[in-house]
Formats: structure tokens, sequence, C-alpha cells
């Protein structure tokens, strides 16, 4: 009867039969001892029969485990958000030899353009906090000369190339500041990018920090994507255009719907990069829509989206619905998980005149 007790208990509290293999997770037991008296031929030393007692044990037992686990499952459910994995364990935080507005280890932004609203998040990862090294993703966003169109673009610095922050930043500035349409030859375009980048880049080409120019074979590089999308909010085509791993994702009907998908032929740690690789670019056109959202980021975001499939993106099909607040939009993409160690930006566009009250 003890035993039957026991494993009602178990069954509760969520840690499987008596004899079943242990859950990864230790959960909390209770153990209910009785000792039967000689003298009482098997009873308690009371007197009351080693049957009651032990159903009397038994009751109290799962009372307790359902305490437990309703106590349990409050707590996970605190803060209303699943999980993506462990937390991280504290580490020193360096600066990159000091700071400068110029090159931040944050940056955020947000507000309209035209008919075109945007958010806008750059964070330094840990894994370049703890080694003292800058920000290596850059962002802009700027309206075209014309006011017509809303041309967007981030890049993701390569960490196995010497100044590669310095590549994504001119990279960015270069894209928006071409008069870029949904319908413009994109090989131009990133090829009058790559020569920017080749030439702003040149003095840094295989030398460490603080030594002479060597001759090294690994320039600075960067991914880039690109969006243009129209500046009135209305509906129409809206162009992206991408080399390297940094994901554009367009959020429709609450669906997400990745742009330009892995390709499954490269390894995961290899990608395509300005200025050398110009054959690997891709293209997309889209049917923008008023409260459509179209998201540009590095990997070190889009990794976690999972392609538009992941719980943390099937979260952000509601709270970015429409414009967060900048304080809101910072803590969704500034998640804090052992795994996702990498720098992130964000580059979002909503369809439309939202509410801009961002702070």
């Amino acid at each position: 009867m003890i035993k039957a007790a026991l494993a009602g208990l178990l069954l509760v509290i969520g840690i499987g039969p008596v004899g079943a293999r242990p859950a990864p997770s230790p959960e909390p037991t209770v153990t209910v001892t009785v000792t039967p008296s000689p003298a009482q031929g098997g009873g308690s030393a009371s007197g009351w029969p080693l049957w009651i007692l032990s159903g009397v044990a038994g009751a109290g037992a799962v009372l307790l485990g359902r305490f437990v686990l309703a106590r349990r499952n409050r707590t996970a459910a605190t803060d209303g958000r699943t999980p993506l994995g462990p937390p991280p364990q504290p580490l020193p935080v360096l600066l990159a030899g000091g700071a400068d507005s110029r090159a931040p280890g944050v940056a955020l932004d947000g507000g309209m353009l035209a008919q075109t609203t945007i958010r806008a998040v750059s964070i330094r990862g840990r894994r370049h906090r703890y080694r003292g090294e800058p920000l290596q993703d850059a962002y802009a966003v700027r309206l075209s000369a014309d006011g017509r169109w809303v041309i967007a673009a981030v890049a993701d610095g390569l960490g196995s190339t010497l100044h590669a922050e310095h590549a994504a930043a001119v990279a960015v500035r270069a894209a928006t500041s071409l008069s870029l349409t949904p319908d413009l030859g994109w090989h131009a375009a990133f090829a009058t990018i790559a020569g920017e980048v080749m030439r702003a880049t040149a003095r840094f080409a295989g030398q460490p920090a603080g030594q002479p120019v060597s001759r090294a074979s690994d320039p600075p590089a960067t991914t880039l994507t690109i969006a243009v999308v129209p500046a009135d909010g209305g509906r129409g085509v809206a162009a992206c255009a991408a080399i390297g791993d940094s994901p554009a994702l367009w959020l429709h009907d609450g669906t997400w719907t990745e742009l330009f998908p892995p390709d499954g032929q490269r390894p995961a740690n290899v990608t395509s990069a300005l200025p050398d690789d110009l054959g690997e670019l891709r293209e997309r056109q889209i049917d923008w829509q008023p409260g459509d959202v179209l998201v540009l980021c590095s990997d070190g975001f889009g990794t976690a989206m999972g392609g538009g499939g992941s719980v943390l993106a099937q979260q952000l099909v509601t709270s970015w619905s429409s414009p967060p607040a900048l304080r809101s939009f910072f803590r969704d993409v500034g998640f804090h998980l052992s795994t996702y160690d990498d720098d992130r930006t964000v580059l979002a566009l909503w369809a439309g005149r939202h509410d801009t009250a961002v702070l």
C-alpha cells in the first residue's frame, strides 16, 4: 500500500511510475515511512491498522504533489515566454578599445519615412563583448531622392576577416545612397557596392590591429541584404536582394516567409560575401501590402527565427503585428541565451503609417 501511495504521488508531480527511468531534471519527491509495531501484530503503534495509515499517507502525498505541481507551473508561466535554451553564464564585458558614438556597441532607432514605419536595433554579441571586439554588424535605411521608395540594408561583417566592421558599415551606406528601385538591375548595383567596399577597406587588407600592412589574402568582407519598398505604405511591388546569409523575412497575413532560404549544398559555417562573391547574388520580389512587415537581420538573430518556424518567430507574429515601442523592440531582439552569442541586427519595416510614440 505504501508503494501504491508513493506511486500516486510520483505520477502527480510528474516523475513517472515507481521503477521508471528518472527524468533528466530532478523533481521534488516525498518519502513516507510507516514502521509497524511488533506488539500490534503488524498494526501501528497507535493501534490503527497499517492499511488505514497507508491510505491516509497516500492521500496526503497526492495533495502535496498537486500543490508542488501547481506552484511549479505558476513559476514557469510568470514571464509568459517559452525559453529557447539555457540562460547564459555571467562573463566579463570588455569595450573594444574604448567607446565612440560613431561605432557604438548598441544602436536603436525608430520612426517613419514617408508612410513606412521603421524599427532598427544592432547589439554587440556576447562573444565580442567577452573578447573586447567591436560590433561587426551594420544597418542603414533612407528615403530615396524622389521620395517614392524606402531603401534598407543590413550587413554582417565576416568575423574570419580583419576589420570586417568597416566593410559592413561601408556596404550599407553605399547601398542606401544608390537610386534603387524594385526593377533595378541588381547585379550592377552590387558591383558598385563591392567596388566601394574594396576602395574603402584597402588600407585594412591583412592588417592586424597595431601592425604594419601585410600581404595577407583575407581582406575585410561582409554579407549584404537590401530591401526596396514603396514609401507610401500602399500596395505595390517590393524587392529584396542578398549576398550571404543575412536573412530577409516577410510577415504577411500572420505567416512568416523566409525570402532566401539557406542553400543546402553549402556548409553551415561558410557564406558568400562582398566584395568577391558577386556571382552568389539572389533576388526576390513580393506583393507588398498595408499591414505587412519586412525584417532584414543578421544571422545572429535570423538563426533564432528558424526561417519563421521557431517559438520566437511565432511570438513575434503577435508582438510585431504593429510596431512595438523601442524598449519592447530592444527586449525582443536582445534575449539572453547562451547558444546565441553573435551580434544581432534587425531592421524592420511596417507598411503604413503607425503610432510612432516609440519611447
